[in-house]
């Protein structure tokens, strides 16, 4: 649904949603199923981030209103109508898609998940923020862990499919870029719309190059926990639009003539989510600020309280452009903190103020996801599907290499690897270049097995009573997999051998090509009550002759 430029925010919860995707088209177990829940949590953990600074942002604007509303009116009125009507969608996704969704998967009415009989079994998280008579804009977050139908995908598909749900989000969700777009350019700025996500007219395409629907690629045959994460993703990037076309309103009021009297310092990071050994970057800012004017900040690692930082620790900067922008070294993992003051020269006493401000953000050591798509093990001689993905990089950022194999590159981070012959494990090794320096991501072993053998059948049975006619007119026998996952590859048959009783005799017929019978074949059957046919010697997927250790036995009745 992405559009326009995103931010580091946008990448690493879209980056979230492909790895939650990803692992999705597994068959796993519900016990797996309930680890996926962090992924959802963190997109929440993050709207939730936003949501505040959202807040922040509309104050500060409220402030500036109130000061100099002759400037500031037009722009905070409109301001104003974006933020009703970004409630109304919010609330529309919460209460009539994302709550309803639960209720019907899990069979479960809406009293019931407010109020649990066991407090345990609760599936609400935060009630508090739930309650449309406390907030203006409500949002549920379930323990998924409480969740039965976690991985029920037939009531959402119908839910959200067949009786409509995801076309009417579809319209409003294009009906709320319209309008946003609409507000931005009567304000004066033009061409705005390339800069606004939330798009639903891509190209869509399912695993066999199908072209489906927003609706279907969002929503058709997709679980609840997968179904509750897409539409947290959607709320995020609603916020970021919100965000985007406040922020642009704000800039257009003239900041360079106000006299602030209530600043508040800001730090924007280009993400938070750190690999071990990367720099952790972020801007910090003053809200309508003069861009002409230049303030110093000083800030210091591991304190969330600049004034209890060390003087030794203490780092001073300088602004450009009225921002200033900061580098942090990471090595250690886990959530690191830092705090510091931007100090600013009043204008109308000439005095230096200070602005304090905190932030932190997290280093990850580093990882990768590599998913079988079809199974967790390859088969030697075929080319096995894989998908590939690594939270914090784009597909062209990460290098895919394999041992005892060969690597072939498809679309979208889709690879295939045809395992050689030299061990039992292929090794797929993902890698990245950070400042210049090859870093591991991962190593996954695969472990190697040969294609199964194939069982031969005569009208779909291995042995069994059958007419001559019915013999006759099958003309032959064919080859099953029925343990075999992969399409379009099957085995064939090179020769095999047909024996029976004849007058107390035995009565061979060897080395027969193909798997049709031959007149020889045809007159045994024309004079014989059983015949077997065996030593069937095939040609498998891999290119292995092989000679299959199940015969077929027919009992030919008269």
């Amino acid at each position: 649904m992405a559009g326009g430029k995103e931010t580091p925010r946008q990448k690493m919860i879209s980056m979230m949603y492909l790895v939650l995707t990803a692992l999705l088209a597994l068959n796993v177990s519900v016990d797996i199923l309930d680890a996926f829940a962090i992924v959802n949590d963190g997109i929440e953990t993050s709207n939730n981030s936003v949501e505040n600074k959202i807040k922040d942002y509309y104050l500060t604007f409220e402030q500036q209103y109130e000061k100099q509303p002759e400037k500031a009116g037009e722009y905070w009125n409109k301001a104003q109508e974006i933020r009703v009507k970004t409630d109304e969608i919010i609330n529309y996704i919460e209460t009539e898609i994302k709550l309803p969704l639960v209720e019907v998967t899990e069979g479960i009415t809406k009293e019931e998940i407010f109020n649990p009989k066991d407090e345990k079994k609760k599936l609400i998280k935060n009630a508090d923020k739930a309650d449309p008579e406390k907030n203006r804009r409500i949002f549920h977050e379930f323990e998924f862990k409480n969740i039965s139908a976690k991985d029920n995908y037939d009531a959402p598909t119908n839910f959200m499919i067949n009786e409509g749900k995801a076309t009417e989000l579809r319209n409003k969700l294009e009906d709320y870029r319209l309008y946003i777009i609409s507000t931005l350019q009567s304000a004066g700025l033009t061409n705005y719309g390339s800069k606004v996500g939330l798009r639903t007219d891509g190209d869509y395409y399912d695993a066999n190059n199908n072209k489906l629907s927003w609706e279907e690629k969002n929503f058709y045959h997709v679980i609840l926990l997968a179904d509750i994460a897409i539409l947290n993703k959607i709320i995020g990037e609603i916020q970021t639009t919100e965000f985007d076309a406040v922020s642009e309103l704000f800039k257009r009021i003239g900041a360079t003539d106000y006299k602030f009297n209530a600043l508040e310092a800001k730090v924007f990071p280009k993400t938070t989510y750190v690999l071990q050994g990367q720099d952790y970057e972020a801007d910090i800012f003053i809200a309508a600020s003069d861009t002409t004017r230049k303030f110093n900040a000083k800030f210091a690692k591991g304190v969330k309280d600049f004034s209890k930082a060390n003087s030794k620790n203490v780092y001073n900067t300088s602004s450009k452009n009225g921002v200033v922008s900061i580098k942090i070294p990471t090595s250690a993992e886990g959530e690191q903190t830092f705090a510091g003051i931007v100090e600013m020269v009043d204008p109308e006493t000439g005095e230096i103020v200070p602005y304090p401000f905190s932030s932190s953000f997290t280093v990850a050591p580093p990882s990768a996801n590599v998913t079988p798509t079809k199974m967790n093990v390859m088969y030697r001689g075929l080319e096995n599907p894989i998908s590939i993905s690594a939270p914090g990089f784009t597909a062209n950022q990460i290098n895919v290499s394999v041992s005892n194999g060969e690597l072939i590159k498809g679309n979208n981070g889709e690879y295939f690897v045809k395992p050689g012959n030299e061990k039992n494990i292929t090794t797929v090794t993902v890698s990245t270049t950070i400042d210049g320096k090859k870093v591991i991501l991962d190593n996954c072993d695969f472990r190697l097995k040969r294609t199964p053998d194939p069982v031969p059948v005569i009208n779909g049975k291995t042995k069994g009573s059958f007419t001559k006619e019915e013999i006759l007119a099958a003309g032959g026998f064919n080859l099953t997999m029925p343990d075999f996952d992969f399409e379009g590859y099957r085995s064939q048959v090179i020769s095999y051998d047909v024996s029976t009783i004849v007058a107390g005799y035995l009565k061979s017929v060897k080395g027969i090509k193909g798997r049709q019978f031959n007149s020889e074949v045809e007159e045994l059957i024309k004079s014989s009550k059983r015949i077997s046919i065996e030593n069937i010697r095939v040609k498998s997927p891999d290119g292995e002759e092989r000679i299959l250790d199940t015969p077929i036995t027919i009992d030919i009745k008269n």
